[in-house]
């Protein structure tokens, strides 16, 4: 991501970590001391913050004020944060960045409870702050839907491992929408409501998050599939991940009458071993998918640039910015994790 996006919005962010430990302050720890310890460590996971500053630049495209989109960023920031924590467990992930995941070093317990006092921090930024009573039930509104709509297509993400669908029926797109655009479109709409705008802005704003959201997890998939030693095999294979190269890959093989092949793929991926994953990476290679799926990442974020402009009511600069994020945000494929890092963008 562009470090100038960050620079700009630097005293912003800082001001969204300041709030994100509204609750942690709050709390007399006493005795729970250890439990204290794990808290305060994931707040101090920073990561990219492209959440927060996605909902800057949209308060900002808007023609609103960046610091009124603070409380709602650092309650997703804070939702997000228990989310990776249950993400990890949920996945049997053994590292997170270049740490062990909370389920490891401590135990599954731990770890759920940890996420759960994280999460429901995310309602403390929106109890002091000092917005509206009626831009507070607003924001509060988005959370609660976030809320909801992030498990749901984690629900989805599970559901393939336990054969809720075969490989004609993964619904990849509603997956994604919703796992991985809520948090960008609770931002979104919120913006809208603290900027005062109408609730037609408001569901606009909500479709951009969506689509800004998607764009992330595309370019989260290429990363985790193309990007690895030739003698490695991407990890999105060996956990047997329904990830858009698999989407791409099946879809191709289904409209070119081999669904024999197709049921193939998803059977080796549901039953994961090295050489079926290189097998798969070879008909990959046969189709052509990275490029296939670079391509669907340009063009999307192509779209996003269109939809920025015809929203924008901030002025040249404030488009300038939210273009500039977009386009870093395509431009992350390529970009090689940390090889200790779970394979997951945060």
């Amino acid at each position: 991501m562009s470090a100038g996006l960050h620079d700009h919005f630097a005293d912003q962010l800082r001001g969204i970590d300041d709030r994100m430990r509204a609750g942690f302050e709050f709390w007399p720890w006493g005795h729970r001391d250890r439990m204290r310890v794990l808290v305060e460590r994931q707040l101090a996971r920073k990561g990219k913050r492209l959440r927060s500053l996605f909902g800057l630049m949209c308060g900002e495209l808007l023609g609103g004020t960046p610091e009124r989109t603070q409380p709602l960023a650092a309650a997703v920031e804070l939702y997000h944060a228990a989310s990776l924590v249950l993400d990890d467990v949920q996945d049997n992930a053994v590292f997170r960045d270049r740490d062990q995941a909370v389920h490891v070093s401590e135990n599954v317990s731990n770890a759920i409870n940890l996420a759960c006092i994280v999460r429901s921090f995310a309602h403390y930024p929106l109890h002091g702050c000092d917005l509206t009573l009626p831009e507070k039930d607003g924001v509060r509104r988005e959370l609660d839907l976030m809320a909801t709509l992030v498990p749901l297509g984690q629900s989805m993400d599970i559901g393939w491992h336990q054969g809720w669908y075969d490989y004609r029926s993964v619904p990849y797109e509603e997956l994604i929408r919703l796992k991985t655009g809520a948090p960008f479109a609770c931002v979104a709409a919120g913006a809208a409501v603290t900027s005062g705008k109408d609730s037609g802005t408001r569901a606009e704003m909500e479709r951009l998050g969506y689509r800004v959201g998607m764009l992330y997890q595309l370019v989260d998939d290429y990363n985790d599939m193309f990007l690895h030693d030739d003698a490695a095999v991407p990890s999105d294979l060996t956990e047997g991940k329904f990830t858009r190269p698999v989407a791409i890959l099946i879809g191709l093989l289904c409209a070119a009458d081999r669904e024999d092949l197709a049921e193939q793929v998803a059977s080796r991926l549901k039953q994961p071993d090295d050489d079926g994953s290189r097998w798969i990476l070879d008909l990959m290679s046969a189709h052509s998918v990275a490029a296939r799926l670079e391509k669907e990442i340009r063009g999307s974020a192509a779209g996003i640039e269109r939809d920025v402009a015809a929203l924008s009511s901030g002025g040249r600069e404030a488009t300038d910015r939210m273009t500039e994020f977009v386009r870093s945000l395509a431009a992350m494929v390529g970009e090689r994790p940390h090889p200790g890092a779970a394979q997951s963008l945060s």
